[in-house]
């Protein structure tokens, strides 16, 4: 890593689902817009923004920063709150949850590349942990050992929150969404599910950035 790079081996979660009322594409053209300000912030690392398949109304922004103190200082800006007073009136509804980026799982060159493949699949899964959360860490870092080399996997991470205990969110994308199929019958994706409580929404791409002037490391 050179002086001019950032660490992102140690990420800050920003998981953000807003409810939209009237048109969806309004507030997605304005949220794109807020986007680009963040970006230019000290402390942003990335962002991936997701609509949810079944219901469009609804978006979900995962946004990576270097520290938490770097997120709350633009948070505290007048120009942030200004944007968010916009998109208030475009929401019907938000929830925010800060969350510590456990695991960046990216594919390796035995999963393949995405232009071998057609459409892929992207899902938001949420574990609910009652129980040992250190024992399902562990079966994750298992778990994302498998996936890296599956062929048509392409990249997936996960996020502890810091507001609800037990709780965990994470995004995949699979170049081929039938590789998906087949690792859910995998010994290590069976044990997260006995390990947790398990939801999957199936959701569709909306924007992916980096930091403005940094490189595009999604594989």
């Amino acid at each position: 890593m050179t002086g001019n790079e950032k660490d992102l081996s140690n990420l800050i979660t920003v998981v953000a689902r807003f409810t939209t009322k009237g048109d969806p594409k309004e507030f997605e053209r304005f949220f794109l817009e807020h986007v680009e300000y963040m970006r230019s912030q000290e402390g942003f690392g990335a962002h991936q923004a997701v609509t949810l398949t079944e219901d469009p109304s609804v978006y979900v922004n995962f946004g990576w920063w270097t520290s938490q103190d770097a997120f709350q200082r633009v948070v505290a800006s007048d120009t942030f709150r200004a944007h968010q007073q916009v998109m208030h009136g475009l929401l019907a509804g938000a929830d925010l949850d800060l969350c510590k980026n456990l695991f960046r799982i990216n594919a390796t060159d035995a999963a393949g590349k995405r232009e071998d493949f057609g459409k892929p699949l992207m899902h938001i899964t949420t574990f609910q942990v009652d129980g040992d959360t250190a024992a399902f860490e562990r079966a994750f870092a298992v778990y994302g050992e498998h996936i890296k080399d599956v062929l048509g996997f392409g990249y997936a991470d996960l996020n502890k929150s810091l507001k609800q205990p037990g709780r965990y969110t994470g995004i995949g994308y699979w170049w081929d969404p039938s590789a998906y199929e087949a690792v859910t019958s995998h010994p290590s994706h069976t044990e997260l599910g006995r390990l947790a409580g398990v939801t999957v929404e199936q959701v569709e791409h909306v924007a992916w950035n980096r930091a403005a002037g940094a490189e595009d490391d999604r594989p």
